[in-house]
């Protein structure tokens, strides 16, 4: 029983979300809402985008995630907007991009709403909506197409899309990249000098530059400008109700804009991004107003459980696969204990031990430097125990009474029910489930040295040793009913054989 899906990064959860690519770009678009899922809670990241829906995407974007109170004109610019049932309803916004040069239409006064985008064409919009002005720069004409690529390339909108075929209908997984691309991107604005020849006549240059404000002269993004945004980059260390905390190497400070680390009053849930690089978007400077928490791409993400986690030679290895360690061999690992975390540096040999073979904890490991080696390792301790009271406002588990108002108590448990124990940082409180209940079989056992190994039905299970419930005496062709959770026999019950 292993927990070995491996993601890369870590976002919005779309029922789709392990098609999405571009994981950092769609839930930035999303919390910006520049870009949405679907009714059906999908994103669709393979479909395409189309020119009226990109209208209002950057429209929205130019507007700072809000809906900006667009106009139609009493004549249409383009005569197959307003009359067409699919398309009507981004006339506003069709308008507002063609008024500010941003859209054109496809010639003889049509604007083919309902058509793809093209990842050029939308290079163009989002480079006139950073400032380049189509006239100067050759976006018009038959070799438009070329001048803008190459500007996009400079500008860094192809970034993490650079074997994508600009001329082909745009994705919107791919889109969403390039979006995100522009929004953090600096602005840009035209200078004009008069430069004489060596007649002394005068005459006009205009040149491109990335724009500037304020007394400083700073530079400023798109996202910046028009949403008043931060963004800060660290590695995620701590969750701590609704706070949470990230640190920053010096590479770090010189990317981000302040050197804010504690993040107040957030309205989700973090905690599965903990270990991991992640980009902190927040509004005019504040810590306590976060817009969003992405991981960045730089992540991979791998799950499994502790007792599926072994040594090989001087690597890692779980779902039998082997993965090699960075910094001389030791993971910065984070238990989130039931008591409190604590974090040290664990070796390899911490991982690979016999305590760990019938452990319920669940661990990620993650590289977080794209460097194909794991440096970092999350472990969420999982405590096992029998309940043995339930009444209309609490539970005694292990020993201990719980209250269903202050802890998140499955409404399923019963008295006599093995649970399972974990900790929530983002509620602050504790998390009992009941565990799973398995009927069938014993089909085999293992004596493993220091645990078993059950069969039940066609499933293995470790169960450990150190108990007095006899468990060594059960026999192959028994009925069990056990009590089990990530691959671990918590409590079993079998007849002998005969059905008493």
């Amino acid at each position: 029983m292993m927990l070995s899906v491996m993601v890369v990064g870590a976002g919005a959860a779309f029922s789709d979300q392990s098609k999405i690519k571009n994981t950092e770009a769609v839930d930035a678009c999303t919390a910006l809402n520049i870009i949405g899922g679907y009714p059906d809670g999908s994103f669709k990241p393979e479909g395409n985008i189309t020119r009226a829906e990109v209208t209002k995407m950057i429209c929205v974007a130019l507007n700072g995630g809000k809906n900006p109170a667009v106009s139609t004109n009493t004549t249409p610019t383009f005569s197959d907007v307003r009359n067409n049932a699919n398309a009507a309803w981004a006339e506003g916004y069709i308008e507002s991009c063609a008024a500010q040069g941003i859209v054109s239409g496809v010639g003889g006064g049509k604007f083919a709403p309902n058509g793809n985008v093209t990842g050029v064409q939308l290079a163009k919009m989002l480079l006139v909506s950073l400032g380049y002005k189509s006239e100067n720069e050759g976006f018009t004409g038959n070799a438009w197409a070329t001048n803008v690529n190459m500007r996009a390339a400079q500008k860094g909108l192809y970034k993490g899309l650079e074997t994508m075929d600009t001329a082909a209908a745009i994705t919107r997984d791919n889109a969403a990249q390039m979006v995100w691309n522009a929004l953090q991107a600096y602005e840009v604005e035209y200078k004009t000098t008069l430069v004489a020849d060596s007649k002394g006549q005068l005459s006009s240059q205009i040149t491109v530059q990335d724009k500037v404000v304020g007394s400083t002269n700073d530079k400023i993004t798109l996202l910046r400008d028009k949403y008043d945004a931060y963004v800060n980059i660290g590695t995620l260390v701590n969750i701590d109700g609704k706070d949470l905390t990230i640190a920053m190497s010096n590479s770090d400070v010189a990317e981000s804009d302040t050197k804010d680390t504690a993040f107040t009053k957030l309205g989700t849930d973090y905690s599965s991004l903990l270990g991991q690089k992640v980009k902190v978007i927040f509004k005019n400077g504040k810590a306590n107003d976060v817009l969003g928490v992405y991981a960045t791409g730089d992540n991979t993400v791998y799950k499994a459980l502790l007792n599926d986690v072994e040594k090989d030679g001087s690597k890692i290895k779980f779902d039998g696969t082997s993965y090699s360690v960075d910094n001389n061999g030791k993971i910065s690992t984070t238990v989130i204990g039931i008591n409190g975390t604590t974090t040290s540096n664990w070796t390899v040999d911490n991982f690979d031990t016999d305590a760990n073979k019938t452990s319920l904890n669940e661990v990620t490991f993650i590289d977080t430097d794209d460097n194909d080696k794991i440096d970092t390792a999350i472990i969420i301790e999982k405590v096992a125990g029998e309940v043995t009271g339930v009444a209309s406002d609490k539970i005694t588990f292990n020993g201990k009474t719980y209250k269903y108002a202050d802890e998140s108590i499955d409404k399923n448990i019963a008295a006599d029910d093995w649970a399972v124990m974990s900790v929530d940082l983002y509620k602050d409180c504790k998390t009992i489930v009941k565990a799973d209940v398995v009927t069938d079989k014993l089909n085999g056992t293992k004596d493993k040295t220091a645990y078993y190994q059950y069969q039940i039905a066609n499933t293995w299970y470790n169960i450990a040793k150190n108990n007095d419930s006899g468990y060594d005496k059960i026999s192959i062709g028994d009925t069990a009913k056990a009590y089990v959770a990530n691959g671990v026999i918590l409590n079993v019950d079998t007849d002998d054989g005969t059905g008493a």
